[in-house]
């Protein structure tokens, strides 16, 4: 497509959206105000269309989502959602492996243009970005060792726990601790990556693991002697995997909300769910806010 041409097609496609996203938001936010009554910012869009690529940060140890493969590739399902947006945008997609714990933060310090890296969307992180719509199912899992012991959230207790540094496991841990009345062995550790959690979980230094059900259940293919169990309470919503956008890229998060739900649409997002995780999920065509 000819940069004049892909200009064109994204200024309506983009101002098309704007006007579905505003009218379809199942309640009344002073974003969806704001996307109303103002004219969106296109500073990320227009830098990206002029470049001809956009980058996006992730962490490349969170399996099947974004890994290295044997030659020191990033791979992984969000490595082929990025590829395939910029696909349909005309634009190359360039993946920053980073660190997840300050992910938002070299967001907003401008090392990449958002973030796609299996994120799940929460109350605290969405006071710092905006959320796309949601792409996989991210429901939390805990990984414990079969001979643990451990058959559901109360068997816990005088445990040692531990979750991903900067994940919303830290606060389900912490949660359910207080929830059913129970005192873990420790405070809560927390990890940098996976990698280093599952060593810990192999040494026997931790009873549980708490992460998303899909990484969890992917490493436990590779470690018989481990299961994972489901992690769920009624004192936290239904999880899922988003990417995000600072909160002034109204333009930018619009034109990936819409080429995501057009990826739905087609099939091409289930093909890719089930090339990475086996099955197919199904997730709404909202943008999680609170």
């Amino acid at each position: 497509m000819k940069a004049k041409n892909k200009t064109m097609f994204v200024v309506s496609v983009f101002f098309a959206l704007m006007f579905l996203l505003a009218n379809c938001t199942p309640k009344a936010s002073t974003q969806a105000a704001e996307v109303k009554t103002s004219v969106p910012s296109r500073a990320a869009l227009d830098k990206i269309l002029a470049q001809g690529y956009f980058t996006y940060g992730l962490e490349a140890q969170y399996r099947p989502f974004e890994f290295r493969d044997e030659k020191g590739n990033i791979v992984g399902y969000d490595i082929d959602i990025a590829n395939e947006i910029g696909k349909r945008l005309g634009v190359e997609a360039r993946p920053v492996d980073t660190s997840w714990g300050a992910v938002i933060q070299s967001l907003y310090d401008g090392q990449f243009d958002f973030i796609l890296g299996g994120m799940t969307a929460t109350e605290e992180r969405y006071k710092r970005v905006d959320f796309s719509v949601p792409y996989m199912d991210a429901s939390s899992g805990l990984l414990v060792r079969k001979d643990s012991g451990i058959k559901e959230r109360k068997d816990l207790n005088g445990k040692v726990v531990a979750a991903g540094e900067g994940t919303p496991s830290v606060a389900q841990l912490e949660v359910t601790a207080e929830e059913l009345g129970i005192k873990y062995a420790d405070e809560i550790k927390t990890f940098d990556d996976d990698a280093s959690a599952y060593e810990a979980m192999k040494t026997k230094r931790v009873d549980a693991y708490a992460s998303s059900m899909v990484s969890l259940l992917e490493f436990a293919k590779t470690a018989p002697e481990f299961t994972v169990i489901p992690f769920k309470s009624e004192r936290w919503a239904a999880e899922y995997s988003v990417a995000a956008f600072r909160k002034e890229d109204v333009a930018l998060r619009a034109i990936f909300n819409g080429l995501l739900i057009a990826m739905k649409e087609d099939g091409t997002l289930g093909q890719l769910q089930e090339k990475w995780f086996g099955m197919k999920s199904d997730v709404p065509n909202v943008p999680p806010t609170w």
